[in-house]
């Protein structure tokens, strides 16, 4: 019999309605039987509960929370799977994911984080591109330019949070980015060029409407680890900083050619 890893895939969701059945019926697809799915939700009022409630498998609760990284660390201390995935509301996991992540880790037991590539698509589960499986290290994810986490497509060991501890709960945007730089510290990353998740960038998402929010809790995380005052990476988010309201005035301008024309 083939051995398996527990797994323990945590997601949050706050009327996700829309997506929340695609999340779900990615990771039943995967034909994988050893697994929970842990929901947090965060007091949905749209048609998430129902659609909840037509998944006995599923160890979900829903009630006000203090925000994203509250709800994941909800998740996180419900977990006791050997490996966690975190797959956001609107994301999937990529066909035969769990099987070739269980593979890895039964055959690499010295080994505890694992990144492979994430798929991107658009609202309606269009492709758009692949970005392939990069090892992040702590310098890189502190001081690197244009650096980024992919989060869905990041696997470790539970007892990893041991070392790490969780989600630091004052991050709303970079908290991801926080864990990562502490996961580094600790441990090697390891990579894998398969497919593992499946990223949704669409024109509500947190990542397409909140770039403001995000460099300002990402200059959080840099003064949290003491991250060198002067470095390329900072003079980068100056100019995110710089350039945002240009960016908006130039889109209302568009906009009002449009209305005009």
């Amino acid at each position: 019999m083939h051995n398996s890893l527990k797994f323990s895939i945590v997601t949050v969701s706050y009327n996700q309605g829309e997506f929340i059945r695609d999340n779900i019926e990615s990771v039943l697809a995967q034909n994988y039987n050893n697994f929970e799915h842990i929901i947090i939700d965060g007091g949905s009022t749209d048609n998430t509960i129902e659609i909840l409630r037509e998944y006995p498998h599923l160890n979900w609760i829903s009630e006000r929370d203090r925000g994203q990284s509250d709800g994941l660390n909800k998740g996180f201390k419900r977990a006791t799977g050997d490996v966690i995935a975190w797959i956001n509301s609107d994301d999937m996991l990529s066909p035969n994911s769990l099987h070739t992540i269980n593979d890895f880790f039964l055959e690499n037991p010295d080994k505890s984080v694992l990144v492979g590539n994430q798929v991107f698509i658009d609202r309606n589960g269009a492709y758009i591109k692949t970005i392939k499986a990069k090892p992040f290290s702590y310098d890189w994810l502190l001081n690197g330019v244009k650096s980024a986490v992919m989060q869905n497509s990041t696997f470790f060991r539970r007892e990893i949070f041991s070392k790490t501890g969780y989600l630091d709960e004052d991050l709303h945007y970079t908290m991801d980015r926080d864990l990562f730089i502490r996961i580094a510290k600790f441990y090697k990353v390891y990579t894998i060029d398969q497919d593992l998740s499946y990223f949704r960038f669409w024109e509500d998402s947190k990542s397409y409407t909140s770039k403001i929010k995000f460099f300002k809790d990402l200059i959080k995380v840099k003064k949290k680890y003491n991250a060198p005052l002067l470095s390329k990476s900072n003079l980068w988010i100056a100019w995110q900083f710089v350039k945002e309201p240009f960016r908006r005035i130039a889109f209302f301008r568009n906009v009002v050619t449009y209305i005009k024309s």
